[in-house]
């Protein structure tokens, strides 16, 4: 028992080095003295990256709060072995299910996207009639914010570090290219994952009022999102 309180202790400390590391390079990444001017292109996706940044240090202050419960819970508890096999089995679950490595069945929301089918306006850009990975990127944030457990697009696992890239009228997601339509499935408290595209002031809806995307948004229980591995 107090070897497993140690090694719980272990992981908090390498998490908080870890936190404080990403903290430290995003800070030093702004004082380059060879670059005082930058575009506004470059301006935007540094406010990208720095987006992503703090939704990886957000998740891994979540991932330190867990760890910090399953130290109370092994304190309060009594030392019974059936006590302890409860708590590793509950933690051994919940990480795979935030890293991807198991199937996730629950409620949730199916968003079917495709390019905007309205007729190109007299100097309007080609480009805004066009969904592009940058949009499905925004929204997969978004549902992230909403608390989604699991989330997949054209049935590909999301992991913490998957990647999305366009490529052409198709998207790459973890090194896969998919055509349209692009279908994002993901699993949590409905409503909330819900109010998160369709509400006023969502990105989703920006979309769709302003460049006319089409974007389809479903309510379905027992959405099934398999792990990463395909074949599973």
């Amino acid at each position: 028992m107090n070897k497993r309180k140690k090694y719980i202790k272990q992981k908090m400390v390498m998490l908080c080095a870890f936190i404080l590391g990403i903290l430290i390079a995003i800070y030093i990444k702004t004082l380059n003295p060879e670059k005082v001017y930058i575009t506004l292109e470059e301006k935007k996706n540094l406010e990208h990256k720095i987006e992503i940044e703090n939704k990886q240090i957000e998740k891994l202050r979540n991932i330190k709060l867990e760890y910090e419960k399953d130290l109370e819970a092994y304190e309060q508890r009594s030392l019974n072995e059936k006590s302890v096999k409860e708590l590793m089995e509950y933690e051994l679950s919940y990480l795979k299910d935030v890293t991807g490595e198991s199937k996730v069945i629950g409620d949730g929301i199916i968003i079917t996207i495709k390019d905007s089918e309205n007729d190109l306006k007299e100097n309007q850009n080609p480009n805004e009639l066009i969904v592009h990975d940058i949009d499905i990127l925004r929204i997969v944030n978004d549902l992230k914010k909403a608390g989604a457990i699991a989330i997949s697009i054209n049935g590909e696992r999301l992991l913490t570090l998957s990647k999305i890239k366009c490529s052409g009228s198709t998207i790459k997601v973890n090194d896969t290219t998919y055509g349209q339509p692009f279908i994002i499935k993901a699993i949590g408290d409905l409503n909330t994952l819900k109010a998160s595209v369709t509400s006023p002031q969502s990105y989703t809806n920006i979309l769709q009022e302003v460049y006319g995307i089409y974007i389809k948004v479903e309510e379905k229980n027992d959405i099934i999102i398999n792990s990463f591995k395909k074949y599973e």
